[in-house]
């Protein structure tokens, strides 16, 4: 049998079985208010999980020859009211991984208090 994809639910006893699930192998839920959790299944046994996020992502692009770090900031709390606004909630921004990044620069990111996300963002165009 193919491998099937399950919504739990956020809340109760489903939720409360799938974080015991991911407690088993070290990993943590927590419940999302823009998104859903997708069990992975097959032959009726859980044997993985998904968090899916239903939030708008930016992945901002500053030219560094005429872009000061005020503007960088007015635009990313900009896009944070435009996110709570738009769609209630949050929004996220993408921000590229390496010290050599010009316009996000490791001071800005702790100064304006991001929060990491401990993950990076892969498409799956190559995926046969």
């Amino acid at each position: 049998m193919k491998a099937q994809f399950i919504e739990v639910h956020q809340f109760g006893e489903e939720l409360e079985k799938m974080q015991s699930f991911a407690k088993s192998f070290d990993h943590h839920i927590e419940p999302m208010r823009h998104g859903k959790l997708i069990a992975f299944q097959k032959d009726e046994r859980v044997f993985g999980y998904a968090d899916v996020l239903y939030v708008p992502v930016a992945f901002p692009a500053f030219d560094p020859r005429s872009t000061h770090p005020r503007d960088v900031i007015e635009i990313l709390q900009g896009w944070k009211h435009h996110c709570q606004i738009a769609t209630g909630g949050e929004g996220l921004i993408g921000v590229p991984l390496g010290k050599d990044r010009k316009t996000f620069p490791e001071e800005m990111i702790q100064k304006v208090g991001f929060t990491r996300m401990k993950r990076e963002l892969y498409s799956l165009d190559k995926l046969e």
